[in-house]
């Protein structure tokens, strides 16, 4: 019997491109689409490769996500979802709400057949060491566990540091405080800044029981998570609906007090899904005792909590422009440690001079006296003669005349930039045109209707 179920989220909405026609999901990053990284994570692990894959996705997305993943030599289940709630007519304004995570997970769910489940987003991105995690699980026989990974300060690519391209929008990222025991790994609340007022409670009961506890700011929510069915069920009668922001921080707090988790299903709900836990064979391989010295516990001790890895590695979310520029400046690096498949660029081009960290595109027209530095070029791009481009993400079907100056931009497909404009810290959405001769600093360049609300820096809750 399989040991997990792996459901991946992969209905996003695009915020990086106005071209809809682009979910998420497909957004290339190295001239590969986001997800394939995510189903590198998942291959890297026996456990999780070997797995029922769940992709959740929206009726927009389905066709083109499923195009693609019919090209991998993957078994997947692609479920397709509703992206908002059902309106009626008294309710207006629920008609507006997209549903949360919880709501989603509640129309696969009855295809889960295993005891065990991995959840996770599709913007996670970087080298995923998932068998800490996944021994945690299993050893400690724990309810749930979560991957944590490590705040980063600002980005930097050697001695420059990267800047935010396009229209600079006022956002702070609200702060995380992790209350964890040091002993046990154990996680024994979550809180945001909004949730607290002038102090942090901290109940003495819990602190008896985990007197290694302290509160810790400096990690952050990788969003992927390894969970019982059982609190599952839980979580499915409840009536939250969102599994990260709502359920999560109530169910961690009601195990670490030792109360029932069967407060938290609404009294509407079908009550018929009973807790169960069940003991479930390790992999052949793995040496239980091993294990057991490793993370130094016994078969007596208190099962059933939530724990948490922390990830030391270059890892994070895909989840807004800044993050996709760093994506992309590390995906010639990520795809060789994947597959060992070097796909930086090592053409001899006459007269053209393009450094070796460069990620070029088939179909690619480069014209002389061109200089390209650590960026990335789709398919079928064209530039012309005497252009200075570094530090770019250019996606596919882009078209750069003579004489043009990029650098620290993002050219969205089917854009064209006009012969010696001057391009820095800015964004190019779909199928947009720069005149000749412009200077853009740090603006986004989209249609009309959209200049006010495009490119916020989005922070999802997958």
């Amino acid at each position: 019997m399989k040991e997990f179920t792996v459901i991946l989220y992969a209905g996003g909405n695009n915020r990086l491109s106005t071209d809809l026609s682009l979910p998420k999901p497909l957004l290339p990053v190295g001239n590969r689409p986001l997800i394939w990284y995510n189903l590198q994570i998942i291959q890297s692990h026996p456990a999780l490769a070997s797995s029922v894959l769940l992709i959740l996705t929206s009726s927009q997305s389905r066709q083109v996500l499923d195009d693609y993943l019919s090209t991998l030599n993957i078994t997947y289940e692609l479920i397709v979802y509703r992206q908002h709630h059902e309106s009626t007519s008294d309710d207006q304004q629920q008609a507006q709400d997209e549903l949360g995570t919880l709501d989603i997970l509640r129309s696969c769910y009855s295809r889960i057949r295993t005891e065990s489940i991995c959840l996770f987003t599709c913007d996670l991105y970087g080298k995923v060491n998932l068998t800490p995690l996944i021994n945690m699980f299993r050893v400690r026989d724990a309810s749930i566990c979560m991957l944590l990974l490590k705040t980063t300060t600002s980005s930097t690519t050697g001695k420059e540091s990267l800047v935010q391209p396009g229209q600079k929008v006022k956002y702070t990222a609200e702060p995380e405080f992790y209350t964890v025991d040091q002993s046990t790994n154990s996680v024994t609340s979550i809180r945001l800044k909004a949730d607290l007022d002038e102090y942090f409670p901290l109940k003495q009961n819990i602190l008896a029981k985990y007197p290694r506890t302290i509160i810790r700011t400096d990690l952050v929510d990788a969003h992927l998570y390894l969970i019982k069915k059982s609190c599952l069920d839980i979580a499915i009668c409840s009536k939250y609906s969102s599994f990260r922001k709502e359920f999560l921080p109530k169910m961690i707090r009601q195990m670490a007090t030792g109360q029932s988790l069967e407060v938290l299903i609404s009294t509407t709900a079908n009550k018929k899904m009973m807790i169960r836990q069940t003991t479930t064979d390790l992999d052949d391989h793995t040496d239980l005792s091993r294990l057991l010295e490793q993370y130094d516990c016994d078969n007596k001790q208190i099962r059933g909590g939530c724990y948490y890895s922390i990830n030391e590695t270059q890892v994070f979310r895909v989840k807004n422009v800044l993050s996709y520029l760093e994506a992309n400046r590390q995906a010639s690096s990520q795809i060789l440690s994947f597959t060992n498949e070097d796909i930086t660029f090592k053409d001899r081009l006459e007269q053209i001079q393009i450094s070796p960290d460069c990620v070029v595109g088939d179909g690619h027209e480069i014209g002389k006296r061109t200089t390209i530095k650590r960026t990335i070029i789709g398919k079928n791009c064209r530039i012309e003669d005497k252009c200075k481009i570094i530090n770019c993400v250019l996606l596919d079907n882009v078209y750069v005349k003579e004489g043009v100056t990029l650098q620290n931009s993002i050219l969205c497909s089917r854009s064209t930039i006009g012969s010696k404009s001057e391009i820095l810290n800015s964004i190019i959405c779909s199928n947009q045109q720069v005149e000749g001769n412009r200077k853009l600093n740090g603006e986004t360049v989209s249609p009309a209707s959209h200049e006010s609300d495009v490119y916020m820096v989005y922070d999802d809750e997958q």
